[in-house]
């Protein structure tokens, strides 16, 4: 019973740390396909190789077979919460070494969660050897148990991580609780160990775990379903007393702490100065938002205009949960929330725009399935006559490929797509710049257009868009996003 009950403990623990380890690399690098893809190799390679030696050290006696499970588990525990201190200095290392994106997410990933993986591995076919000698009569059967325990392990720890243990006691607690399960696995082979050094040590670890828990200060203000959020100090940023709001590595919105209504994110100044251009005071007009961020276009649009609606979906309720800490003040009746995704929303509604911006984002990129051909002519179905489509494009000023690809796709349904850059474009960010993409069915007025945000910047429209004939056709088939906003 008790290899039975390591196993499940094993197997469980090992899906936890890979579900944790997305969630803590997401405020450094983004949760994006190729963090997905490093984390998962991550962890199987450590099992792979775990394995590997795990069937080595299992060719022993029954006794020493049971040693080496106890050390194995109570090491394992002991290095499980060590990412917490690690992968914060790791990427900062990474960073400063300028390998690149793509390799600081695979850095980050391999120092900190190969280790844990490697000694979960090699447990599971020493406690498989354990239950043969056990039944020698019946390997098959045995073999098999095991390997079904393990699996449905597994499962209840991908279960417990994303349904439950993220949602309520976060990265660090989730870590922490994962290694006192697998101290409370190690004891059930104290029984026959003469040394009470190593039950001492057990001990030790529990409670380095548990004050590691409370000790370490949480890197996320509130850790939600989706994102990683924080209240940071934008003042030099921005440009302006002002603090925001932080989310998977990315700043999101923008608040004055000096009690103006100034915008200091670029698509929220362009757009503003947009929207005063083509709606005159009074007007009586809708937009649907894609993200609702720090809700800071909504709430100064129904202000100043009195008969505007603004619906927004935002697919994380605590993200405006949050946007009510920074300045979103949730009293008008006029701004519509659902939390759900845009599509989803779309689909269930007859409802036609005058505007629908999509700011949605996830870490440095927009989600694969909000950018494709599909979503375009869904929008498009949902925009009254005069309707116009804006999108907040982030990609490098040279060579902006996903920019390319995204301007193709939207050819393939819009008559008129326009690039507005403001006039700063290639300096902001280190070589990333940001881009408004327009698209519509009539034709639009193309002039400059400028701010009235910190530094007055003037937005004005592209020539063209090197690349646009020979871009990938985003689909929901096809949607290579992360690769196309690498440098």
């Amino acid at each position: 019973m008790r290899h039975a009950i390591a196993m499940v403990i094993v197997s469980a623990g090992s899906m936890v740390v890979e579900i944790v380890a997305a969630r803590m690399m997401a405020p450094l690098v983004g949760m994006t396909v190729f963090s997905w893809t490093a984390v998962i190799t991550t962890v199987l390679a450590g099992l792979s190789v775990g394995h590997w030696i795990g069937g080595r050290l299992a060719d022993c006696g029954p006794d020493q077979a049971r040693r080496r499970v106890f050390a194995l588990l109570v090491a394992t525990a002991a290095i499980t919460p060590v990412p917490i201190l690690l992968i914060g200095p790791v990427h900062a290392v990474a960073e400063a070494a300028g390998i690149g994106w793509m390799a600081a997410t695979v850095t980050v990933a391999a120092t900190c969660f190969l280790a844990p993986s490697l000694l979960a591995g090699a447990v599971t076919p020493i406690l498989t050897a354990l239950a043969v000698a056990e039944a020698p009569t019946h390997p098959g059967a045995v073999i098999g148990r095991m390997f079904a325990l393990g699996a449905a392990g597994a499962i209840v720890g991908t279960g417990l991580a994303g349904f439950i243990l993220l949602q309520w006691i976060g990265s660090i607690g989730s870590l922490a609780l994962v290694a006192g399960a697998e101290v409370i696995a190690a004891a059930l082979y104290l029984r026959g160990l003469t040394a009470p050094i190593i039950g001492g040590c057990a001990l030790l670890v529990i409670l380095a775990e548990a004050g590691l828990a409370l000790v370490v200060p949480r890197y996320c203000t509130v850790e939600s379903r989706y994102f990683c959020l924080n209240d940071v100090d934008t003042t030099n940023w921005a440009g302006f007393p002002s603090h925001g709001l932080f989310m998977d590595g990315w700043i999101q919105s923008v608040e004055p702490t000096d009690g103006s209504t100034r915008l200091a994110i670029n698509p929220h100044a362009f757009l503003d100065a947009w929207a005063d251009r083509r709606h005159p005071p009074g007007a009586d007009w809708t937009a649907f938002f894609i993200g609702g961020g720090g809700y800071s276009l909504p709430m100064r649009w129904v202000e100043r205009w009195p008969n505007m609606v603004a619906t927004v979906a935002e697919i994380d309720p605590a993200v405006t949960a949050f946007a009510k800490t920074i300045g979103f003040r949730r009293d008008h009746d006029r701004i519509r929330i659902h939390d759900d995704d845009a599509r989803s929303i779309l689909r269930r509604t007859a409802d036609r725009y005058d505007l629908v911006f999509s700011d949605a984002y996830s870490g440095h990129t927009m989600p694969a399935h909000l950018v494709s051909v599909e979503f375009h002519r869904q929008v498009r179905a949902h925009l009254t006559e005069a309707g116009v489509y804006a999108i907040n494009a982030h990609d490098w000023a040279q060579h902006p490929r996903f920019l390319a690809a995204l301007v193709r796709t939207l050819e393939q349904v819009f008559p008129n797509v326009a690039v507005w850059v403001s006039s700063d474009a290639e300096t902001r960010h280190g070589g990333r710049s940001t881009f408004a993409v327009l698209a519509s069915n009539d034709p639009m007025d193309r002039s400059p257009i400028s701010e009235t945000a910190p530094g007055n910047r003037t937005w004005t429209v592209l020539d063209s868009v090197p690349g646009v004939a020979t871009a990938v056709l985003l689909s929901d088939d096809y949607a290579p996003v992360d690769r196309l906003t690498l440098r």
